[in-house]
C-alpha cells in the first residue's frame, strides 16, 4: 500500500490483481478516517467516518478516489454524517472519483443529518471513462426529526456533476436555506423531511446497468407505501435518475436495504452491504 502524503486530500486507489480488487492507496487527514475492512469476494471495501463524528465549524473535507481499470468497489460509512452547529462558519466537502475503463463502484454512505445551526456545501465531481459503470446515493435529513428538529439549519447545498469521456452526463444542483424559505409549503417540501438521490450512470445496455435500473424501476411501481414519494427517470442513454423523499429517514433506509439486496448479485457486487447494519 502506498500513500502520498505531499497531498491536502484523502485517498482510496482500488486495483484489480488476481481476479479481485484490493486497495493500493489509502490516506486519511484529518477530519476523516478511512477504515478497509476485509473486502468481499471480487469486491474492493472502504468505509468512511470521523474522528469528532461529524462536521463542526470550519471542517474542510477532501477525498480522491481512483478505481483502477477492471475494479468493483464501494465506498461506504460507519454511521450517519452529522453537521453541528457552526456558528456561521461554513463546514466543506469535496468528493471526487474517477473510474477507469470497465470500472464498476458503488457510493453508498450513510445519510448526512443536518443539525441546529448547520452550514454545509459538499461538491461531487465524477469522471468515467467508456465501459464502467457507477451507482452514486446521496441522502441527507433535514435534522433530527425523531426529536422533532427539522429544517432548523442554516444552509445545505450540494452539486454533483458527473461525466463520460469528459461528456457531462448530469449535473445536478440542491440548495436549501431554511430561514429564506418556505420549505413547508406544498410547492417545495410540504412535510417531508428525508431526502434520497439515486443516480445510476453507465451505457444503458451494459449488464450493470441493465440489472440495476430494473430493479429500480419495479421498485418504484410496486412500493405500496404512502409515506414515500419516488420517481425514476432515464434522463439520458448514460443516467437514471431515482428521486424518493420521506417524513422521516426510517421509511428510507427500507429503499436502499433493497437496493443493497439487489447489489447481491454476482454480476454486481456479489454480496449484500448491509445484511448485518440494518
Amino acid at each position: 500500500m502506498t500513500t502520498n502524503l505531499k497531498t491536502d486530500a484523502s485517498k482510496i486507489t482500488f486495483d484489480f490483481h488476481n481476479n479481485e480488487t484490493i486497495l493500493t492507496e489509502q490516506l486519511s487527514k484529518k477530519p476523516l478516517k478511512i477504515v478497509n475492512p476485509k473486502s468481499q469476494k471480487q469486491t474492493g471495501v472502504c468505509m468512511l467516518t470521523s474522528y469528532g463524528g461529524g462536521f463542526v465549524e470550519g471542517d474542510h473535507v477532501k477525498l480522491d478516489v481512483v478505481c483502477n481499470q477492471n475494479t468493483t468497489s464501494i465506498i461506504s460509512s460507519q454511521a450517519n454524517t452529522r453537521v453541528y452547529e457552526s456558528n456561521g462558519i461554513q463546514c466543506k466537502q469535496k468528493l471526487q472519483i474517477r473510474l477507469k475503463k470497465n470500472a464498476f463502484h458503488v457510493f453508498f454512505n450513510d445519510p448526512l443529518v443536518m443539525h441546529n445551526g448547520g452550514n454545509f456545501v459538499q461538491e461531487n465531481t465524477i469522471a468515467l471513462e467508456k465501459e464502467s459503470v457507477l451507482l452514486f446515493i446521496d441522502w441527507f435529513s433535514a435534522g433530527r426529526t425523531a426529536n422533532g428538529e427539522s429544517f432548523a439549519f442554516k444552509t445545505f447545498e450540494t452539486s454533483t456533476k458527473i461525466t463520460i469521456e469528459k461528456r457531462t452526463v448530469l449535473w445536478d444542483n440542491f440548495k436549501i436555506t431554511p430561514e429564506s424559505m418556505d420549505v413547508r409549503s406544498p410547492g417545495m417540501f410540504g412535510n417531508h423531511s428525508s431526502f434520497l438521490n439515486i443516480f445510476l450512470i453507465g451505457n444503458k445496455g451494459a449488464t450493470k446497468v441493465k440489472l440495476i435500473g430494473k430493479a429500480l424501476s419495479e421498485l418504484d411501481e410496486t412500493d405500496d407505501t404512502t409515506s414515500i414519494q419516488s420517481n425514476v427517470t432515464r434522463i439520458n442513454d448514460d443516467t437514471l435518475v431515482g428521486r424518493y423523499s420521506a417524513e422521516k429517514i426510517t421509511p428510507l433506509k427500507k429503499v436502499v436495504t433493497m437496493i443493497s439486496q439487489i447489489l447481491a448479485n454476482p454480476e454486481l457486487l456479489n454480496y449484500d452491504h448491509l445484511e448485518r447494519k440494518y
